[in-house]
């Protein structure tokens, strides 16, 4: 009978790390969430003040602005297109940022699978392709 309660003792610690293992995780998660994401206009108003060329900013169709979510910077460089791949992430503060992750020389993205803007005359224009 000792030999069972030690058990049933056993099972219920299992059970209540287990509970508080998935509610500390849970509201982690929650936290995640709440945290407003990045938003298009942001990014743009970032990269407004380019130097002169052609630049222009794309993003893919499930852009959220959140944790993880790429978006790309395209330039013109001696005749020829460089795509600079950015990566939002979490920063140590906890708010949301964004590095560079990858450049590609001689890139760049189709326009009809990306919503693209264009910088012209220090404005922002959507691409309509």
């Amino acid at each position: 009978m000792n030999k069972h309660l030690q058990v049933r003792r056993i099972l219920y610690i299992v059970a209540i790390a287990l509970i508080a293992f998935l509610v500390l995780n849970y509201v982690d998660s929650t936290q995640q969430s709440n945290l407003p994401g990045i938003t298009r206009e942001e990014i743009l108003k970032d990269f407004q003040e380019e130097e002169s060329g052609e630049t222009w900013v794309s993003f893919p169709a499930k852009f959220s602005g959140t944790s993880g979510d790429l978006f790309y910077v395209g330039k013109q460089v001696a005749d020829q297109p460089v795509t600079t791949v950015y990566r939002i992430y979490r920063s140590e503060t906890g708010q949301l940022a964004y590095r560079i992750q990858d450049q590609w020389d001689n890139v760049k993205l189709p326009d009809n699978r990306f919503e693209t803007y264009y910088l012209v005359e220090g404005d922002w224009i959507k691409s309509r392709k």
